[in-house]
This record gives C-alpha cells, structure tokens and sequence, in this order.
C-alpha cells in the first residue's frame, strides 16, 4: 500500500502576492464605496433640505460671472468658505440645478474618503510599531463603512465631507513627508493643508492636532526635526500662500470669521453648566446616544455599535498607554481636538461639527482588531490569521448593518418628510413635469412654497425665473385671465385661497398632490384649463385707470355691523394689469369723511404692499388680475358726514402716488359708505 502524501507545507505568500491581495483588496473597497455613497443619491434622502439648496443657489449664481468675480466667502446660512461650491457649480455644468449636482460632491468625496484612510493607516502604521502595514491599512479602509456616520454626512449636499477628504489627505501626506523626508510631499502636505480652509470653519483646529506631536518630537526626536527644518518650512509656505486669500478676507471681514461660532458658541449661552453639559453627552455619543437631528444621524444612534466598540476601546486603551510616541499621540490628539467645535456649540454631540474626529475613530477601531490579530499570532500564528479573518468578518458585518440602517430604517423614519423638505421638493417636481407638458402653464404657489430655497434651485433654470410666482390666498391671490394656470397651496397653511380662487375660476378642478408620512394631505393643486372661465361675482365694478400697467377693475367692501366703533372694516381691491410695472408700490385704503365743507379727512386706514409682500407689484404680469384684502380698525368715535374709502399705490421711497385721472389727490374714491 502506498505511502500518504506528505502534509504541504505551510508557505507564506511572497512580497509580490502580498501586493496583490493588497491592491485587490483596495479595490473592492473603493468599488463597495462608491456604490453605498452613490445609490439612489437624488432620492436619498428623499427630499432636499434648505441649506442644501442654499449650496446650490449660490452654485447657480456663479454661472454668467467671471472667475475674479467669484466670492471667497458666502455669507448665506451663517456664512461658508468657497471650495464646496465651486464644485457644485462644475457639477451644475453637467447635470443643471438638481439634487444630484448639488449631493454628487460630497458623495464623491465621502467615497474618496475610504482610499485616503487606506492610504493614512499605510503612513501611519510604522509610528504605531505596526508590522503587517498593508493589513492595518485595509482595515483602515473597512473600518470606515462599518459606521454610519460617513453615510449620512457623505450623502447629505453640504461641505462637511469634503473637509473629512482633504483632512486625510493633508495628514498622509504630512506622515509621508515626515517619513521620506522629499521635499515633494512637504509641499503637497501644505497645499492640501491650505486648501482643507476653504472647505469647513472645523478645520482651523487641524493644526492643534499637531501642536502635542511637535512637542514630543521636539523633546524625544530633536534632531529628525532639525533635519526636516527644510520640509516643514516649505509645508507652511505652501500652506500659507494656498490658504492667503482666503485669510486675507478674513483679515479685512474679521465678522465673517466669527459668524457662526459666535452663534453657536454654549458658553456665551449657558456658561460653565453647559460646558459641562456637553461634555458628558459627548463622552457618551460612542457609545450610549449620539445625534438626534435625523438629517446628521439615525436619532440618538451611537457612533459605535455591538461589532466595533470592542475593537475602539481596544486602540483607545492602546493609544493611551503608548501615548509617549509620535503616532499613538497623533490618535488621541486628533480625537480630542475635532470634538471641540461640538464640545462648544449648542445642540451636542452634533455629528457634523465633530466629523473631523471620525477619521481617528476609524484608525483606533482597525487599531483595536490589528492588535487582537497580532495577540492571537504571538499565541500561535494560525490563531492570529483566524482572528484576522474573523475581524474582517466584524467589520463586515457592522458594514452591512450600517448599510440597512441607513437604506431602510434611517430613510423611511417618520420624521424624514419634515426633515429633509420632501413635501417643498415634490412640490418642485411635480411644476417641473407640469411646466414640461404645458410650456405656456403659468404657475402660481402658496405661503412659503415660493419663498422656499429647496422649490427655488430646483426651479432655477426656468425661463425668466417666473415660476413659481408668489401669492398668499390669505390676504392676496393673483388670476391669470388669459392662460391656463396651477395654483399650488399648502393645505395646513391656507384655508382661504382654494374656495377663493375656485369661485373666480368656476370651470377649474382641484386635486392632491403631496401627502406626509402621516398620510394627510400636504398640498393640493388648483389647475385653471386654457379658455377657462374667470368670473368675479361678488365684485362691485369701479374701472380706474392708473399708470404704470395698473387699473383699478372693481371693490368689495365689507364694513363691520353698523359701523361698530373698533370693528374691523376688509376691503378687496381687484387690480388688472396690463404691462410690467416698473416699480414696487405700497397700496393704501384709508377711510375719509367728508365735512360740511366738503373737505375729506382721514379717519383710519391702512398702508402696505400688496399682500403684505406677498404679491408686490414688481411681479404683476400682464393678463393677471390681483385680488388683495385690506383691513383696518374702525375708530371709537365716526363724526357725521359722508364716509369714503380712497384707495390707490405709491412708491415707499418717495410717496409719490400712481396717477388717478381726474383726482387732484390721486385716489380712488369708493363711497359714500352706507353703515
């Protein structure tokens, strides 16, 4: 009987194998990526929220301008540096104002993220005494979608990812430099360093990271530093002059530095107790409770979960013991330092202030599963390779749990409608389709649904900017007489405008458009058919010419019971337009008596702009007639004599009124008022 084989022997994978599993492994890395930060990126989140669609108002306005007339700073929603979106607007070249020009950038960068944490942890592997380099590397990277946190701040249209792309990559770079000694690095270290400024107001802690490692290096490896001199001056230089503009601005506009620190700043608001107050909720938001605003975070989802707390308490215990040296200080001086702007700002743990602390999350987590590998090794080398093998496993796992979370729970939590302005954002939508199939449609929307930054980018590449005109049915609606026309209202908000706009427009229909999660009805749609009737019933005829493009067609006038001293007198002017008018005009309906004299005096009334500037007259469009609603409060005591209301329009500026034809006073007299 033949001998048995002999047993093979355990060889290890060569220089070049290892290499290869190693840029394999990269690979499926950045593609998994790239796929959980791109997927259905302009339906998840559902809707666009408003400072979103402010990073993407101000992308928009830089098309038509010149480069040397592009802002270095955006004093909008609290003021923000540029970088973010001048990208955005590069992006808007290709796709036009939508949600994915305005999310792409920084999905884009928030993918980018996982290759640059692989290419941090391969730099600073060598100052933690870590051997197997390429494996604490990937694991680096895999730590990095095991969290949820990147996914939400990555697919969230705003600039706090960018500055977590280029906060890696200044620090690689700077690790590398330190490493090689070339002055090439040095120099890429700085301009990627100067160029973190344009992107986050967190970022001006970056160098207080290496303020504690400077000091140990300077104590324990003077001459290293000595013989860097070079590199480090040529890093700050180009640091420096990449940075210079925007420093320079600051210098000239020293508010704009400190807009929004100043707002959010705890201890101008609450003192010491709130100081402390956040520090103990930040102590906890890795492991007990983190964020609660849904669009940051899962609400009071901790950072870590059950698969990678163990291994993060593992480095941090590491990175304390071994805080002596260089890499293991760097871990723990990047975590304190970027949880400071949270740590003193209201509303902690707010996980975009202290996103610049996730990159050193994700390097003691791979450090915690990196140890108890090597633990396992020491033990017996099989025993190491089997818990590697597992720790990827955790990894992955905690990778998928986050990817559930994100795509099924995070994105259907109830609170998501209101979050993320998806009822303004279908609004937007649902006008665009419409404006498709019906290009001469003139649109028309309620309260806050014009005035709504989400509805306005989407809607920013519309012809002349006329959609959506403004209106507000509770004290003013605007009828296209001679097109057809939607009329879309807030249904919570205004309870007038539909029955007032459906009795002057008899042959319209009405529908739901947008629903909450709570299934009620959010808006509902008024469509006006081309050649519909427009009839205003209850309209007393009274047509006045003015100038400028304005008539007076009719009144309604409706004065208290009697005249009851201090009862409320409406008047409903109905104003017809027939060219643009050229300025922005105050209306006024003041109650006159007139005297035995005949002389008219002014006993109340009032003076605003059309709808309380909710229709102004700047956007009056020919074909259009404007019904506003005007009130006052009756005096205590009506003199006898005749009773009028004069009415008409004046530019604020200058108080000079519209011309009235054969009124020396320029006024519309209604009356005399029968009480």
């Amino acid at each position: 009987m033949p001998n048995p084989p002999a047993a093979r022997p355990d060889f290890p994978p060569t220089a070049s194998q290892r290499t290869v599993w190693f840029w394999a492994g990269l690979l499926l890395l950045v593609v998994a990526t790239f796929v959980i930060r791109l997927y259905k990126l302009d339906s998840i989140p559902a809707g666009l929220f408003w400072d979103e669609a402010y990073e993407g108002l101000d992308a928009f306005s830089l098309f038509g301008r010149p480069l040397n007339e592009w802002p270095i700073f955006f004093t909008a929603i609290n003021g923000r540096e540029p970088l973010f979106v001048y990208l955005v607007h590069l992006a808007q070249r290709i796709d036009g104002p939508t949600i994915w020009s305005v999310r792409v950038i920084s999905a884009g960068a928030g993918a980018l993220l996982t290759p640059a944490l692989v290419w941090l942890g391969w730099e600073i592997a060598p100052l933690l005494g870590i051997i197997q380099r390429r494996r604490f590397a990937l694991w680096s990277g895999l730590a990095s979608l095991a969290l949820l946190w990147p996914q939400t701040i990555s697919r969230l249209g705003q600039r706090i990812s960018l500055f977590g792309l280029l906060e890696v990559l200044a620090c690689a770079a700077l690790w590398r430099a330190w490493r090689t000694g070339r002055l090439r690095w040095w120099l890429l270290a700085g301009l990627l360093a100067g160029l973190s400024f344009y992107t986050y107001l967190a970022v001006r802690l970056l160098p207080f990271v290496f303020l504690p490692v400077a000091l140990l290096l300077l104590w324990r490896e003077r001459q290293k530093l000595w013989q860097a001199r070079w590199g480090l001056l040529a890093f700050l230089l180009a640091a420096l002059v990449t940075a210079g503009p925007l420093l320079l601005h600051f210098a000239r506009q020293p508010d704009h530095f400190s807009m929004r620190t100043g707002q959010v700043n705890i201890l101008a608001q609450f003192g010491l107790p709130g100081l402390l107050r956040n520090g103990l909720v930040i102590l906890g938001m890795a492991f007990t409770g983190g964020d609660f605003n849904l669009r940051l975070n899962f609400p009071d989802r901790p950072v870590l979960d059950f698969f990678t707390v163990l291994p993060f308490l593992i480095g941090l215990l590491l990175a304390l013991r071994h805080m002596g040296r260089p890499g293991y200080l760097f871990l723990l001086s990047g975590l304190g330092v970027l949880l400071i702007p949270t740590l003193l700002s209201e509303e902690a743990p707010n996980f975009g202030r202290s996103f610049g602390a996730y990159p050193f999350v994700v390097l003691l987590i791979a450090l915690g599963v990196e140890w108890l590998s090597e633990a396992g090794r020491k033990i017996r080398p099989r025993l190491g390779t089997a818990i590697a093998f597992v720790g990827s496993g955790v990894l992955l796992l905690a990778t998928l749990l986050a990817v559930r979370v994100y795509f099924v729970d995070w994105a259907n939590h109830p609170q998501s409608f209101a979050a993320w302005d998806t009822g303004y954002t279908q609004v937007a939508e649902e006008i665009l389709a419409l404006r498709g199939a019906e290009p001469s449609l003139r649109v028309y929307a309620g309260p806050l649904l014009a005035e709504n930054p989400s509805v306005e980018y989407l809607l920013a590449d519309e012809e002349a900017g006329e959609y959506p005109l403004r209106f507000d049915g509770r004290v003013c609606v605007r009828v296209a007489t001679d097109r057809p026309a939607a009329y879309y209202i807030l249904s919570a908000l205004d309870d007038r405008g539909e029955p007032l706009l459906r009795s002057f427009l008899p042959q319209s229909s009405a529908r739901d458009v947008v629903w909450d999660t709570d299934g009620a009805v959010w808006a509902r749609i008024i469509e006006q058919p081309t050649g519909g009737a427009v009839v205003f019933p209850e309209m007393q005829p009274q047509p006045v010419p003015l100038s400028d493009g304005i008539d007076l067609l009719g009144h309604q006038l409706f004065p208290p019971a009697g005249m009851a001293a201090g009862g409320t007198f409406y008047t409903r002017l109905y104003w017809q337009v027939s060219a643009p008018p050229a300025a922005n005009y105050t209306a006024f309906a003041h109650l006159l008596r007139r005297n035995e004299a005949g002389d008219l005096a002014q006993l109340a009334g009032t003076d605003r702009p059309p709808g309380d500037g909710s229709c102004p007259t700047s956007e009056w469009l020919p074909g259009e007639v404007i019904v506003e609603e005007m009130q006052f409060v009756l005096p205590d005591n009506l003199p006898a004599g005749e009773l009028f209301v004069a009415v008409g329009l004046y530019t604020p500026e200058d108080q000079q009124r519209l011309t009235v034809p054969g009124s020396p006073d320029n006024q519309v007299l209604i009356g005399p008022i029968k009480p």
